[in-house]
């Protein structure tokens, strides 16, 4: 289970998703048990049968584009990775601002100082 609250930015830093807001408020909005707003806050939580977790997040764009997610809670890396691919990845790279640390790390090395 990843526990942690960062903002996820495309790699490199600076560069937006080449996704929409639109587009991923809607990829989302299928996920079961994910719930969007229109103003792109969600929450996604676990099915009964599973040990528990929840994501929140918010999607924020610029000139048509994503420009990042703020995203904090606890899921499994299966979860992460289904959201993410909603961005592209892993044909997009990202990068994890860790809003706590105060530090940017890649895929590899967030997955590696979250993962128990």
């Amino acid at each position: 289970m990843l526990t942690f609250h960062a903002i996820v930015h495309a790699d490199p830093p600076g560069a937006p998703f080449n996704v929409t807001f639109e587009d991923v408020s809607a990829a989302l909005a299928t996920f079961e048990r994910l719930y969007i707003e229109p103003d792109g806050s969600f929450v996604w939580a676990s099915s009964s049968g599973e040990p528990a977790w929840q994501l929140d997040g918010v999607l924020y764009d610029r000139d048509g584009r994503l420009q990042h997610i703020d995203l904090k809670g606890a899921c499994p890396a299966a979860a992460l990775d289904r959201l993410l691919a909603v961005l592209g990845w892993p044909a997009t790279r990202v990068q994890f601002e860790l809003v706590r640390e105060g530090e940017t790390l890649d895929e590899t090395a967030f997955r590696r100082r979250f993962t128990p």
